[in-house]
C-alpha cells in the first residue's frame, strides 16, 4: 500500500514538473514573439482611397465642409514607439511623369509643414495637413476632375530605413460641393392642355442623383423620370432659393435599364446566392469573379430556369449583355440560353426578333442584339444539362418609351412657385413647369428631394 502511494506521489511531482517547465518555454517563446525587430523603417499606406491605382492616394474634400485633408507616413519595426522620430520628405514633380496626374499649383494649398512628417512618442504615425485656398482651388475647374496631384518623395529619416517601394506618394485631390449626393423624391404632378384642363396626373416617388458640376450647382439625373432626357441643373443661391435649368436632350443614347427595374424575380435561386447582385453594376474580371455576389440556381441539373426584369413603365429595349458565372464545379456556363419579352398585344412571352444569336462564352460579356421591342418585361432562359447555372451581371440596354405626356421630349423647365433649398433639413423643396417640344399640353411638377448620402473616398456618408 505504501509503496503504491510512493509511486503515486512520484508520478504527481514528475507532472508538476513537466508543467513548470512548459511554462518557462512558452513564457520564453512569447518574450521571443515580442521582441522589436532588429531595424526600424518608416513608408507611406498602400491605401488608395477613391484611387485605383497603387501608390496613389485620392481624397475628395467638400466645399462648405472643410478644405482640409491630413496625409501620414507609418512606422514598424517596434511593439511600442518609445521616442519621437522624424521622417524628411519633398515635393517632387518627376515623379508624375507617365501618369495621368498634373501637379497641383503651389500657390493652391498649403503645408502644416513644409519637409517633414513627425511621428510622436506612442504613435506610430506622422501626419501633415494638406489645407486648400477656398478661392483658388475651388475656382479652377480642374479641381472638380481627378487631375490635380501633390507628389511626395521621402528623402530621411530617423529611424534605420525608408521602405523603397512605398517611398513615394500621388496625393490626387478633388472637391465636390455639399449639395452632391443621392435624393429621395417624392413628387405631385398634373399636365395640362392648351385650355387649362387636366389630362393626366400622378405621384412620383424615386431616387435622385445629384453630382457636382460647378461651386454650388449639381447636375440631377432626372426630374420625373431618370435618365439623359431627363436632366436638369440646380443652383442654390446665396439666399438658398433655386435656380434650375434643363439641359438640352440630344438623340437618345441607350442606357442600361436594369438599373432601374422595378422588380428582379426568377424561377429559382440558390438560397445562398443573391439575385440582385446581377444589377449592381459591378463588371466582373472574369466568369469566377464573385466580388459583387452571383445568381446561380443550383441545384438545377438538366432544368430550364429564368431571371426576369420589369419595370413599371413601358421601355424600348434593343440589346442584352450578360456575364455568364462559373465555380468550375456546381455552376458551369450554359449549353444553351435565350431571351424572350412580354409582348404587350399577344399578353404572352415571345422570343426577341432578329436576334444576334445567345453565345454563352466565358469571361467575357456575351452580347445579343434585336430588333427593338417595346415592354416592361424581358427574361432571359438557361439550361446546363448536366450542371446548374449562374449569372454575374445582366445588362439591358434601351430607353423609356414616351407612352404618356410626360415622357415627351422636353424643351424646358421653368420655375413656377417657390423653389429654395432648406439648408437645415438637406431638402430641396421645388416647384416648377416642363414645356415639351412641339406640344401645347405641359406639366406642373410639386416636388421634395430629400438628401440622403453621397459616396466619397469609397466611403457611404450618410447626413442623418
Amino acid at each position: 500500500m505504501r509503496t503504491q502511494m510512493r509511486k503515486r506521489k512520484l508520478r504527481d511531482m514528475k507532472k508538476i514538473v513537466l508543467v513548470m517547465i512548459m511554462a518557462v518555454l512558452l513564457a520564453g517563446c512569447y518574450d521571443e514573439f515580442r521582441l522589436d525587430y532588429p531595424y526600424t523603417t518608416v513608408a507611406f499606406s498602400g491605401v488608395t482611397g477613391n484611387s485605383s491605382t497603387a501608390g496613389v492616394l485620392g481624397r475628395t474634400v467638400v466645399k462648405d465642409e472643410g478644405l482640409k485633408v491630413d496625409i501620414g507616413v507609418y512606422l514598424a519595426g517596434v511593439l511600442e514607439n518609445k521616442e519621437e522620430r522624424w521622417v524628411r520628405f519633398e515635393i517632387d514633380p518627376s515623379i508624375l511623369t507617365g501618369t495621368p496626374y498634373e501637379l497641383m499649383p503651389a500657390d493652391y494649398y498649403t503645408l502644416s509643414n513644409s519637409n517633414t512628417f513627425t511621428i510622436p512618442k506612442g504613435s506610430y504615425i506622422g501626419r501633415i495637413t494638406v489645407t486648400l485656398d477656398s478661392a483658388k482651388f475651388v475656382g479652377d475647374p480642374k479641381s472638380l476632375e481627378k487631375i490635380y496631384a501633390i507628389p511626395f518623395r521621402l528623402t530621411e529619416t530617423s529611424v534605420d530605413s525608408i521602405l523603397e517601394p512605398q517611398s513615394t506618394k500621388i496625393f490626387q485631390l478633388s472637391y465636390i460641393n455639399h449639395y452632391e449626393g443621392w435624393y429621395d423624391q417624392v413628387a405631385t404632378f398634373q399636365t395640362f392642355d392648351e385650355t387649362g384642363g387636366v389630362i393626366n396626373a400622378g405621384n412620383v416617388s424615386n431616387v435622385i442623383s445629384a453630382t457636382t458640376v460647378a461651386l454650388d450647382t449639381v447636375l440631377a439625373d432626372g426630374m420625373l423620370y431618370i435618365g439623359s432626357d431627363y436632366e436638369v441643373m440646380y443652383n442654390v443661391n446665396p439666399d438658398k432659393t433655386v435656380w434650375m435649368k434643363k439641359l438640352p436632350v440630344s438623340d437618345p443614347v441607350p442606357v442600361n435599364l436594369a438599373m432601374t427595374a422595378s422588380s428582379v424575380t426568377t424561377s429559382y435561386v440558390s438560397p445562398w446566392e443573391n439575385l440582385l447582385a446581377i444589377r449592381n453594376g459591378i463588371d466582373p474580371t472574369s466568369s469566377r469573379d464573385k466580388t459583387g455576389g452571383a445568381y446561380g440556381n443550383w441545384n438545377s441539373a438538366n432544368t430550364w430556369r429564368w431571371v426576369q426584369y420589369e419595370w413599371t413603365n413601358l421601355h424600348l429595349i434593343s440589346r442584352s449583355d450578360i456575364y455568364w458565372w462559373t465555380d468550375g464545379g456546381g455552376i458551369l456556363i450554359p449549353t444553351d440560353s435565350y431571351i424572350e419579352y412580354w409582348d404587350l398585344t399577344l399578353q404572352d412571352w415571345v422570343e426577341v426578333p432578329n436576334n444576334s444569336g445567345y453565345p454563352n462564352a466565358i469571361d467575357m460579356y456575351n452580347i445579343t442584339t434585336f430588333d427593338e421591342v417595346l415592354t416592361d418585361k424581358i427574361r432571359v432562359w438557361m439550361i446546363n444539362t448536366s450542371q446548374s447555372c449562374g449569372i454575374l451581371e445582366w445588362k439591358v440596354w434601351g430607353n423609356m418609351a414616351a407612352v404618356t405626356p410626360e415622357q415627351s421630349k422636353i424643351s424646358e423647365v421653368l420655375p413656377q412657385g417657390t423653389c429654395s433649398f432648406d439648408q437645415a433639413a438637406s431638402v430641396y423643396n421645388l416647384n416648377y413647369r416642363i414645356n415639351y417640344e412641339g406640344e401645347t399640353f405641359y406639366t406642373i411638377v410639386d416636388t421634395k428631394l430629400t438628401w440622403r448620402n453621397r459616396v466619397r473616398d469609397g466611403v457611404n456618408e450618410w447626413r442623418r
